[in-house]
């Protein structure tokens, strides 16, 4: 597609005289760099960069310019993309990627389309701006595109990555996690919130890129979080740069008389590429206004150590007894094959008419953050949604659901059954018991399983069956199939509740594993 992109921008600019003047006068366009956080940040004057709209929403087709072209892309599941010169460049033959639809400006489910165009642009870096976060239409989903090298974080990204790729990580690097094939980098210089990441296949890239993003806080008035991402293809794989922010445009902005500078930052001016609108602010910008330009729009310092945090905790998992029936009803979420029955016969559990003494549904969840609903079960009242995995047990007459998830999402629903005043606290005393409850399990276990106990089954008898009423006081209760069940004998638990809301969310992201 490289190519016909080529063919493309040149054969628009030979018949749009207004745009083409744009690009002409790129050419000489005052530039010069300064020095920040290890970078030379390059600034351009561009003051005839203004776009020209006529009226409406400029991505939308029905409000193309004159002399206007597109070149069609295809993303995912049907979306379909405009390819558009852009109407107000910053680089030469810098595109824009509109839907074909007026539709919000979103990332998600459309990283991928990202993904796939980076792959077919061969020579091109793609970029993107979140809502509040440099883009002028937020209210039409694009990305924008360019010729790779101009921006110079790229280039340390790239010069970084290689040498991953090769086997060294930088000093400038701190590894954070994995998703099968890809990695996620932290950058330690220029600015806070900086990531790194790199992927052999897109479905890995953006299951890193996407859990990075929702490490990140979210205002309750926005879609989406505030963000820039640039992505691109090199030595045979995906790599990706993501510059976490804070606010749309700096303090200066605002400001009038000699504090002024019109600088409201894009994706390319967080890449170390400043278009300087004002040819007064060209001359007056210096490495101190720079700084805090990017101060004021970049994460804080306990922002940033917050999302690391997020990015590297972990939590326990929990198996929960949630009921026991002669038949149980329930949905695996991600398989689409909808309600499904299990019945108990002969000591076992029947399946479509064969029998089995256990069945396992797997999910994998991440352990860094709140999970997602994976199942569903059905029964008296409305059906319930859970994260995590579900086991079915034959247990004495009956068949035994269990739920296998993060002590933290566990606790998530428990908390937020509670009254708002009571949830703190509570978090706290509850996760400590709980993980009491887990240990005791443990070594009641290991302790059957001990060479000694062979020949002792008045022991096994006593750790699986022995009746609540001869709980010792002070002692939590003794399951032997799972950690905890659902009712009030150990703690009340339905599962991912409407009630778990922002504030009981809140609650347990700030308490994360404390017991004290």
């Amino acid at each position: 597609m490289a190519t016909d992109i080529d063919k493309f921008v040149h054969d628009q600019l030979s018949v749009w005289p207004a745009v083409a003047a744009k690009y002409r006068a790129l050419k000489s366009a005052r530039t010069r760099t300064v020095p920040i956080g290890g970078i030379l940040v390059t600034l351009q004057s561009n003051p005839g960069r203004l776009p020209v709209f006529d009226h409406g929403c400029p991505l939308c087709e029905e409000n193309y310019m004159e002399h206007q072209h597109t070149l069609p892309f295809e993303g995912r599941k049907g979306r379909k993309y405009d390819i558009l010169v852009n109407r107000a460049p910053i680089f030469p033959n810098h595109l824009v990627i509109t839907r074909d639809i007026h539709v919000p400006q979103t990332i998600w489910h459309r990283f991928p389309d990202m993904l796939d165009l980076a792959a077919q642009l061969d020579n091109y870096i793609v970029f993107y701006n979140s809502p509040n976060s440099g883009t002028s239409v937020p209210q039409h989903a694009h990305f924008q595109a360019c010729p790779k090298g101009y921006m110079p974080l790229e280039r340390v990204t790239e010069r970084l990555l290689r040498a991953v790729a090769a086997g060294t990580v930088p000093e400038e690097l701190a590894f954070i996690d994995t998703a099968r094939d890809a990695q996620l980098f932290h950058y330690k210089r220029f600015n806070r919130g900086i990531f790194m990441l790199r992927a052999q296949t897109s479905k890995s890239m953006a299951k890193l890129f996407y859990r990075l993003l929702d490490c990140l806080n979210l205002l309750a008035e926005e879609t989406e979080p505030r963000f820039n991402a640039f992505t691109y293809c090199s030595e045979g794989e995906f790599r990706t740069l993501v510059t976490l922010r804070s606010a749309s445009r700096p303090h200066c902005y605002y400001a009038e008389g000699e504090e002024h500078f019109s600088i409201s930052p894009g994706a390319a001016d967080m890449a170390g590429f400043v278009v300087v609108p004002e040819e007064d602010d060209f001359d007056r910008l210096n490495a101190a206004v720079l700084q805090e330009i990017y101060e004021d729009v970049t994460l804080s310092e306990a922002e940033e150590k917050r999302l690391l945090w997020r990015l590297v905790r972990t939590q326990p998992k929990v198996e929960v007894g949630i009921c026991a029936a002669q038949e149980v009803v329930f949905e695996i979420i991600s398989d689409g094959a909808g309600p499904q029955k299990v019945s108990y016969r002969e000591g076992k559990i029947d399946y479509n008419g064969v029998l089995y003494d256990e069945l396992v549904f797997e999910a994998v969840t991440i352990s860094t953050l709140f999970a997602e609903p994976s199942f569903i079960l059905y029964g008296e009242g409305s059906p319930r949604r859970f994260a995590g995995t579900l086991k079915l047990l034959a247990e004495e007459g009956g068949v035994r659901a269990v739920n296998i998830l993060g002590a933290e999402d566990y606790l998530l629903s428990v908390v937020s059954l509670l009254p708002e005043e009571r949830r703190r606290e509570a978090s706290i005393a509850i996760r400590r018991s709980l993980l009491e409850q887990m240990e005791q399990r443990r070594k009641g276990r290991l302790h059957i399983s001990g060479p000694e106990l062979v020949n002792t089954p008045e022991v096994i008898t006593w750790l699986e069956h022995r009746p609540v009423s001869e709980k010792r006081s002070g002692e939590g209760p003794v399951h032997a199939l799972f950690d905890v069940c659902a009712s009030e004998h150990c703690y009340r638990y339905e599962g991912l509740t409407p009630a778990a809301d922002a504030d009981a969310r809140s609650v347990i992201d700030e308490t994360w594993g404390q017991t004290e």
